[in-house]
């Protein structure tokens, strides 16, 4: 059987969309927010030579002298002054009480007057994290060898934020090349170090190691901590006294004692971090006109280094080589200045059109927010849905009503009578009739919406309101109802 073999060349046309890098560049500026952008431009300038900031407008020469000369004959006449004011302070100073007051130790808290004090931060000190507070109680503990310190350091290292361990005992064991007897053994003595029940594997042997050291392990604390957590997270306390055959009013006054434990010891020592957001614009109201300005005090004004365009220009001094990079470094930076102008105007483009759809939220407030989505802004200002977005995306405006994410503005509709009502005006109702609710008989979903279709005009399924009361963050009824 023969086999022929042959070669053809066929030409053929087709289209497709090729993402330039100067493109790709000014899409990543869109998405990225004031600081990040910030932090952006500041490592532009260090890779790429040609660019430089923008320096204000300097004085003249003669000024700058004139200037120069003031300055320096006040600094001569300030340091004679003092220099006298310091022989004089020398003379008069009553060195035997100084040295009494400040104290051997030489403590920067005594010793010095209000204007001889240190800095507010020379005594300032990191907080002591949970891993090294119980560390430092491992290496105090007398009747611990070296082994048995091992085992307590990974077990320590093995706790989450909380202060629970996020391990089992095999695993423990076969780290440590331990018997899960001994590993038991120092887990029983790290579970009483402080804060106690650090170290539980569970909420209720956190519960339980806090009643024994407390001395308060009576057989019905112990029997609710053990077996009707459930219960007690529900508030059923009629259920549990039903099971355990007592007194309703004996498992109120255990459970008050229960819930005056700590069930997440180890919180009290994280690092808590807050983010402070720094606005990308501020929209604000100036002789009855509203105003939006860009944030732009952490961003430097670019310019192409005068030098470096100059020595581009020349065609005899360098090799082609050199030429070669200058040029692409000074294209790169027109680029990017380009890039960043056109950002500027998006984002301006797109604040101008929210405003315009939502003049009624910063005339009035979060209750007139009208429902919208990305569409009509992309419309309404001649661009694509994914340029908006992009442009909306972890950015946020300063108004008179707070910071908010330009994506705040945007959400779904709900029907209000004949007109829509956007879901975030519902979600700000549902947290003020929560918030007016009685502790003692909280309102439940089926009320919630009972309240805003009678009160407001609002239909709304309970199925809806129960997955915005949890968007919110909010316990459902019989979890916020308050017996104690």
């Amino acid at each position: 059987m023969a086999i022929n073999l042959s070669q053809t060349l066929r030409l053929t046309q087709s289209q497709q969309l090729v993402l330039t890098p100067q493109l790709q560049q000014a899409i990543k500026l869109l998405q990225l927010n004031q600081l990040e952008l910030a932090a952006l431009v500041s490592q532009e300038m260090e890779t790429n030579p040609v660019l430089e900031e923008v320096a204000p407008a300097q004085e003249t020469e003669s000024e700058q002298r004139l200037e120069e000369l003031k300055t320096e004959a006040e600094a001569r006449e300030k340091e004679a002054s003092e220099s006298r004011q310091e022989r004089e302070a020398i003379k008069e100073m009553d060195w035997n009480t100084y040295c009494e007051n400040r104290g051997v130790s030489g403590s920067a808290r005594s010793g010095y007057d209000h204007e001889d004090a240190p800095a507010w931060d020379y005594n300032l000190s990191s907080p002591t994290s949970l891993a090294d507070h119980l560390l430092w109680q491992l290496q105090m503990t007398p009747d611990l060898n070296e082994e048995e310190k091992r085992i307590g350091e990974t077990i320590i290292y093995n706790l989450n934020e909380d202060g629970y361990l996020e391990t089992d005992l095999a695993n423990l064991a076969a780290t440590c090349q331990a018997d899960p007897e001994k590993i038991e053994k120092i887990l029983k003595k790290i579970q009483y170090f402080d804060p106690v029940g650090i170290a539980a594997r569970n909420l209720s042997e956190c519960l339980l190691t806090q009643m024994t050291y407390l001395g308060i392990d009576t057989e019905l604390n112990r029997e609710i901590a053990t077996n009707h957590l459930g219960s007690l997270e529900s508030k059923n306390y009629r259920k549990i006294a039903r099971l355990l055959k007592v007194d309703e009013q004996e498992v109120l006054e255990a459970i008050r004692v229960i819930l005056g434990l700590d069930p997440k010891p180890g919180r009290h020592y994280g690092v808590s971090q807050t983010q402070a957001i720094i606005p990308d614009l501020f929209v604000f109201k100036h002789e009855d006109k509203w105003m939006i300005v860009l944030n732009e005090e952490r961003l430097p004004r670019l310019t192409i280094s005068r030098y470096y365009r100059d020595l581009a220009d020349q065609e005899k001094e360098f090799n082609s080589l050199t030429k070669n990079y200058l040029v692409e470094k000074i294209r790169s930076a027109q680029w990017l200045i380009k890039s960043i102008e056109q950002r500027q105007k998006t984002i301006q483009k797109v604040m101008r059109s929210i405003l315009h759809f939502q003049q009624d939220f910063f005339e009035k407030g979060t209750h007139h927010l009208r429902p919208m989505v990305l569409r009509d802004v992309a419309d309404d200002i001649s661009m694509h849905e994914s340029t908006v977005s992009r442009v909306t995306q972890n950015k946020y405006v300063q108004t008179p009503h707070g910071i908010f994410e330009l994506k705040y503005f945007f959400n779904s509709s709900i029907t209000h009578g004949d007109t829509d009502i956007a879901s975030e005006s519902v979600k700000q109702k549902i947290l003020e009739i929560i918030a007016n609710e009685p502790p003692d008989n909280p309102v439940s979903d089926k009320a919630i919406m009972q309240i805003l279709q009678q009160e407001h005009g609002i239909k709304i399924a309970r199925r809806t309101i129960a997955k915005y009361r949890d968007m919110l963050g909010i316990l459902s009824s019989n979890r916020r109802k308050k017996i104690l």
